[in-house]
């Protein structure tokens, strides 16, 4: 492997700080942020792929820094048979840098289905309480069209949609400026996904139809989370919650969480607000964790169920561990 140029620490670095943005977004912010350094978007790019181990198997077999791969073929160590190579895939969770240890997540927002008394009530608490970090946990825009279900034709289209989302981002990063944008992919961002593999499958894997660029997301430094990849915050694991199969009918969805993972985790998704905390044998305390939605509590398809509102607050010591505060909104206010 050649030793690294200035270049490559230039890539190296962006890739710390936005280590799940789209390659050409992020080839395109890195080219308008360092002027003629990099000859074209397409060179910058190259070095992106290149340090993600995006450049096949060869590729990823020279890498000697291999912090910034995405994924990676899990090779045998006993092939004694000579099997064919397998295309089994291993991901690498996504860890927060140290930095961000004062997070907001919030999840189920489903935009043009927002609620604005309830996001309304979790801006001011954000601001007061100067969190520097907001988790977007999956679910942001509906995708209503975009649905395998029964659609409504009446209701908004994807672009009205997307356009709609975009003003909502604007006010809450505006109200937060000092804040860090991230966006976990959920079950709805996912909707798109498929809705271009069954439809679209010449572009599907696209970069420029991925989902983060055609919702700006680079504009805005949002960093996208997808993949269905884990997140850590210190200790604690956080997804959107439709990772794990099931959970929609139990009496206590954050006990049933327990059973997934037998480690502390907090997720989105089903729209309630639980907490479980059992010790193992050896006297530590495993604690999970469901939160509210900020959507509309009484949509049409289910008028009828046991949602809440709410949000959580998650702060990161520098020894990894971590204090949840899982808040419920109730009339507007937080509880």
């Amino acid at each position: 492997m050649k030793p690294t140029t200035i270049k490559g620490e230039i890539v190296k670095e962006y890739l710390s700080r936005f280590p799940k943005a789209a390659h050409l977004t992020l080839a395109k912010k890195i080219q308008s942020e360092t002027g003629i350094l990099f000859d074209s978007v397409d060179q910058c790019r190259s070095l992106i792929r290149n340090y993600t181990g995006s450049m096949g198997e060869k590729g990823r077999k020279q890498l000697t820094d291999r912090r910034f791969m995405r994924t990676e073929t899990v090779q045998s160590t006993n092939n004694k048979y000579d099997l064919p190579e397998s295309d089994t895939l291993t991901y690498y969770p996504f860890k927060f840098p140290k930095a961000q240890n004062d997070i907001l997540i919030v999840g189920d927002i489903h935009a043009p289905f927002h609620d604005i008394d309830a996001i309304t009530a979790t801006i001011d608490w954000a601001k007061e309480h100067k969190v520097n970090t907001v988790l977007l946990n999956g679910d942001v825009q509906d995708c209503h069209h975009l649905s395998s279900f029964v659609r409504d034709p009446r209701l908004r289209r994807f672009n009205e949609e997307r356009e709609i989302t975009w003003r909502l981002l604007d006010q809450i990063q505006n109200a937060m400026p000092n804040a860090v944008f991230y966006w976990k992919q959920g079950n709805h961002e996912e909707r798109y996904e498929r809705y271009l593999m069954v439809r679209a499958p010449e572009i599907f894997d696209t970069e420029e139809y991925q989902y983060d660029i055609i919702m700006r997301m680079g504009e805005r430094a949002i960093t996208y989370i997808g993949d269905k990849l884990l997140i850590k915050a210190g200790k604690l694991n956080i997804a959107h919650g439709h990772e794990f199969r099931g959970g929609s009918m139990v009496v206590n969805t954050a006990k049933w969480l327990f059973g997934k993972t037998k480690e502390s985790a907090l997720v989105n998704h089903f729209h309630n607000v639980s907490e479980h905390s059992e010790p193992t044998v050896s006297g530590d305390l495993i604690t999970t964790w469901s939160t509210g939605c900020l959507c509309d509590l009484h949509p049409a398809y289910m008028p009828n169920n046991r949602w809440a509102h709410g949000f959580a607050r998650v702060r990161v010591a520098d020894n990894d561990n971590f204090k949840v505060y899982n808040a419920r909104i109730q009339d507007g206010k937080v509880l």
